[in-house]
């Protein structure tokens, strides 16, 4: 099987199988489009009243243009009909002051408005929805009226996702309707910011776009992946948002530009490194991002003043082991560059050297000049043997010819091309054998994966064979404990983002059930052009015997929502399953 695979990876005909269509090239960024504003995020409840005013002037002299708070519905209406102001006031007036734009997020759910016989755990309330429609429109018509002179941008909820949002897609668009409602009847020029539901989501944006809720959106907002291994499926994600997403709903596009719609990040998922968010903000400025809101502690004048005149031109590395992009400002072409893990890089394999002693001059954004060089003046290397000493954190270097660069946005062709290993698109299957001493997993992923919920699955031998096992407890209370999930991820050049849908099958060959009939079972939950969806019930038959079971669906899209394609599920059985492969095929389209 795995020589077959290889001579399939390099020898296979271009013709043999349909390519996937990949966008037109589109300028997405006009050369010497700027930076995107920075804006903080602050947490009204961290500061005393006179560590605020600290904290707005400073941002204010470093070059922030915006603040972002979260209108804690909880505070402002701590009882029902009972509001009261005062915190955010003062705040929002002070912000205003030091010349900072504001904006407020609406949520989370006042705890006394969700239903008690929902028997909602009472750190998870303010992630819930409210009983009653009336009650939430009351909140943001109340909002909306007190601020109106002073807030023109609304964000909708923080996340509507399963970690923050306890409801489902639908009623989070019953919440963003009836929100813009209010907003526009009381604001009408105000601007409504909606957040997709975290680290580029894709498949939620596209849906939402596409849908009448798209009438209520001015401005998407999106999140950063907070994981450091994810600088390659951010590109990707941004390459496809800008050139297939948005440049392909015509009610977007504008004279110019292929999409119009507003970009304001609003911050990473998750707690992540300063160096990590320098290299996310540089990547997000080559797709056309507007805005960027990033932890008030994290801005500092010392990284925000040298990127505070440049302009995007193109990209000359997309990773995995260099990224560099080229950026000018009124002193000439100047290249951002960073590597995943510290390592020493010749100057002359990111872009031809123009200025040797320039590019001796290379600084780490935030650190002194010079500290980025490894070779220093007087070396006897000549100037193409400059070694430049880079990590995650993002070096400005002078002195090369960026005019190599490649001008404007990268495309989904762009970011793969630049991943190492064959492509896999023209690939029929794609597996995980854990018995293949070389290449256990060609294609289909599980082993970085473990980290997901309920994902900590173990590899062990069953009956002389390496399994993937789940984790079950029969003991009750301790259910939160089970590892009942097998996450997989179909590599990006073998199926990313299919809109209309791939027709796949997926065969999980497992032990079977050691407790007899109806012991054992799995379902499919995956990624589907309208969202995860679950395959039927599968029991495993008894004995101990290996079985194979065959499931075949037609509406894939695989966006890694979530950071996975498709789960195996066990939950609900009475005993654990041993996995000892899994295969994945393309079916043809079916006949007309």
């Amino acid at each position: 099987m795995r020589s077959f695979l290889f001579a399939l990876a390099f020898a296979l005909p271009l013709a043999a199988l349909p390519a996937v269509a990949d966008a037109s090239p589109l300028t997405c960024n006009p050369l010497g489009n700027p930076l995107p504003l920075i804006g903080a995020n602050l947490d009204p409840a961290s500061l005393t009243p006179e560590a605020q005013s600290a904290e707005l002037a400073r941002l204010a002299e470093i070059g922030a243009t915006s603040i972002r708070l979260l209108l804690d519905w909880n505070r402002v209406e701590p009882q029902p009909g009972n509001f009261t102001w005062a915190a955010y006031d003062s705040l929002v007036d002070a912000a205003l002051a030091q010349g900072l734009d504001v904006v407020l997020v609406l949520g989370p759910c006042a705890e006394w408005a969700v239903d008690p016989a929902w028997n909602v755990p009472p750190d998870r309330r303010a992630y819930s929805i409210p009983r009653s429609l009336d009650l939430w429109e009351r909140y943001v018509s109340r909002a909306v009226s007190h601020f109106r002179t002073r807030v023109h941008s609304w964000q909708v909820r923080r996340h509507p996702n399963v970690h923050y949002f306890r409801g489902a897609r639908s009623e989070y668009i019953l919440l963003l309707r009836a929100a813009a409602h209010q907003i526009r009847t009381h604001d009408p020029h105000a601007l409504i910011i909606v957040p997709e539901p975290g680290s580029l989501g894709l498949a939620t944006l596209d849906q939402l776009l596409h849908s009448p809720a798209s009438d209520d959106c001015d401005i998407l907002g999106l999140y950063l992946p907070a994981k450091e291994r994810s600088f390659s499926d951010a590109a990707l994600a941004w390459a496809v948002l800008a050139h297939e997403v948005l440049a392909g709903s015509e009610a977007l596009a504008g004279p110019d530009l292929p999409h119009r719609q507003p970009i304001w990040i609003l911050g990473p998922d998750a707690p992540t490194p300063e160096p990590h968010l320098l290299a996310h903000y540089l990547l997000a400025a080559a797709f056309g991002a507007d805005r960027c809101y990033l932890p008030a502690n994290a801005l500092r004048a010392d990284w925000l003043c040298p990127l505070s005149n440049l302009r995007y031109l193109g990209f000359l590395h997309l990773g995995p082991e260099l990224w560099a992009l080229a950026f000018e400002d009124a002193a000439g072409s100047v290249v951002a560059a960073w590597t995943s893990d510290e390592c020493e890089v010749l100057a002359a394999a990111i872009a031809p050297i123009s200025d040797p002693d320039l590019v001796r001059q290379a600084a780490l954004l935030g650190d002194p000049a010079g500290t980025a060089i490894v070779s220093r003046p007087g070396d006897a290397s000549p100037g193409d043997s400059i070694t430049l000493r880079l990590g995650p954190r993002p070096a400005l270097i002078r002195g090369l010819a960026a005019g190599a660069a490649s001008p404007g946005a990268p495309t989904r062709r762009d970011v793969l091309a630049a991943r190492p290993g064959p492509d896999l698109q023209r690939l029929p299957l794609a597996y995980a054998d854990y018995a293949m001493d070389l290449l256990p997993e060609f294609g289909l992923y599980n082993r970085s994966l473990r980290d997901l919920p309920g994902g900590a699955i173990s590899e062990e031998l069953r009956v002389g064979r390496p399994c993937l096992r789940t984790h079950m407890t029969s003991r009750k209370g301790e259910e939160k404990l089970d590892n009942p999930y097998l996450y997989f991820d179909v590599d990006d050049t073998w199926l990313y983002f299919d809109r209309a849908g791939t027709r796949v099958a997926i065969t999980v060959e497992c032990e079977g059930s050691f407790r007899g009939q109806k012991k054992l079972g799995f379902n499919i939950m995956y990624d589907a052009t309208t969202g995860y969806r679950f395959t039927p019930w599968q029991w495993v038959d008894p004995g101990y015997r290996w079985r194979r079971h065959r499931i075949e669906l037609d509406d894939v899209s695989f966006a890694n929502r979530d950071g996975y394609d498709f789960r195996i599920n066990v939950k609900g059985s009475k005993q654990d399953l041993w996995v000892a492969a899994v295969t994945i095929e393309k079916l043809p389209p079916p006949s007309p």
